[in-house]
């Protein structure tokens, strides 16, 4: 028994060293487990110090119980800090040596290398430029068509593009250079929608 004895008193600091605290639970998993509403008084801001990474924000309401919200697809949370995603946006950039662009695939969809650009370069080696169409984006996904070297004309619902991938209009109009065009495409219609008013 003398043996056993410090073997039993290093399980005992052991298990005292491990020991969790449940409060409606009889099975905690952590420090301190609380099973239902968590009331905390007197919360003091974290210090620069502090190496703990926030995952999720939890909000407080005026009784002081913690709530979690929820992050929007449009804001970050990273480093303990939160940011807006569209601060700036993201370029794709098109540079085209054809004078009429069918069918213009600009790699939007999710997965694809552009499919956070929001605003598209539109460049080509000759002096002018002609789109009927681009390839299909997400239900209400929007792009800026900017072209850099050349006017842009649009050429709506054109035969020469996929229905698809038309652009909706009645006339032809013109992109200037250094001016922009937006564009929101319309899953229910199967077209890309330009948004500027009087086009």
């Amino acid at each position: 028994m003398k043996n056993l004895a410090p073997f039993i008193l290093l399980l005992a600091i052991c298990f005292s060293s491990n020991a969790q605290v449940g409060i409606n639970t009889i099975e905690p998993t952590a420090t301190l487990d609380v099973n239902g509403g968590l009331r905390v008084r007197g919360v003091k801001n974290f210090t620069e110090s502090n190496n703990l990474e926030a995952k999720k924000i939890i909000g407080i309401d005026e009784l002081g119980n913690f709530v979690e919200v929820e992050i929007d697809k449009n804001v970050i949370l990273e480093n303990n800090k939160l940011s807006a995603l569209d601060r700036t946006v993201e370029f794709a950039s098109s540079t085209n040596n054809i004078p009429v662009l069918s069918d213009l695939n600009l790699i939007l969809l999710p997965g694809e290398v552009n499919e956070r650009a929001s605003v598209i370069r539109m460049s080509s080696i000759l002096p002018f430029m002609f789109l009927t169409g681009i390839m299909p984006g997400v239900d209400g996904q929007t792009i800026w068509l900017y072209p850099t070297t050349s006017d842009l004309t649009i050429l709506p619902n054109s035969i020469l593009s996929l229905f698809g991938n038309r652009i909706e209009g009645s006339t032809n109009f013109v992109v200037k250079r250094y001016e922009m065009l937006q564009l929101m495409y319309d899953g229910s219609r199967n077209k890309w929608i330009p948004m500027a008013n009087g086009l």
